[in-house]
């Protein structure tokens, strides 16, 4: 029972470390360069997303013509914003480095990967 213990506040503490890695690496202007929707496998990129994370835990982004800001949140590997007037997304985080995020989401039902590059 206490290696479960040991076990269990391991794994809650490299979780909550990514996080914070997450958290400090994510802050930055971003840019498409793969939307690959799963079922068709057709790339919807065309240099139309863009997002901007803020330190304050704000963003903006832009996706075809829709302009959106609001706030967001790292917990357990799981990106969530909240755009204003809007209910929270949530998308699992694949990759977060100083230079790319990549992340699944889900919409229609398909399981989409956008994969997004630092430009600033």
């Amino acid at each position: 029972m206490k290696n479960l213990n040991l076990m269990i506040l391991f794994t809650l503490l490299m979780v909550s470390c990514a996080d914070v890695k997450y958290a400090e690496d994510i802050v930055g202007e971003w840019e498409c360069v793969s939307w690959i929707d799963m079922a068709s496998l057709n790339d919807k990129c065309a240099d139309n997303a863009y997002f901007s994370f803020n330190k304050d835990k704000t963003y903006t982004s832009k996706v075809s013509a829709q302009d959106t800001k609001g706030t967001y949140k790292i917990v357990d590997g799981i990106l969530y914003s909240n755009p204003e007037e809007k209910l929270e997304i949530a998308v699992e985080i694949n990759t977060l480095s100083k230079d790319t995020l990549s992340f699944t989401m889900s919409r229609s039902g398909n399981a989409e990967i956008l994969t997004l590059v630092k430009s600033k």
